[in-house]
């Protein structure tokens, strides 16, 4: 370890930018994640897309459809949910896609 000797102006100004980085990083809130980053599970999927487990099971199967599972449960992004309604893969009626991530957004685990 050494010793670093600083002319008190210069001292204040390196703790004038840091206070300035610490109120930057305390001030900023939090974002919600891009919408193609926010991840669904089964239930909220199948509820918004009106389809049964089993169809979404067969969309996975059949590779209509990605996904990922975690432990023993399987979810996915909701840009694929878009892609497939892009698609027209599966139809659905105009709802909007922030909905949705609004609904996934509330299932996910909290830190």
């Amino acid at each position: 370890m050494g010793i670093v000797i600083m002319k008190s102006g210069a001292f204040q100004a390196l703790m004038d930018r840091i206070e300035t980085i610490e109120k930057y990083i305390y001030q900023k809130e939090p974002k919600q994640p891009p919408l193609q980053e926010i991840w669904l599970d089964n239930e909220v999927v199948c509820a918004y897309l009106k389809i049964s487990k089993r169809t979404l099971q067969r969309y996975r199967s059949n590779g209509v459809i990605t996904y990922s599972l975690v432990g023993r449960k399987t979810y996915y992004a909701i840009s694929e949910i878009k892609r497939l309604l892009e698609e027209k893969r599966i139809l659905r009626s105009g709802d909007s896609l922030d909905e949705l991530a609004a609904k996934g957004l509330m299932t996910l685990p909290k830190d």
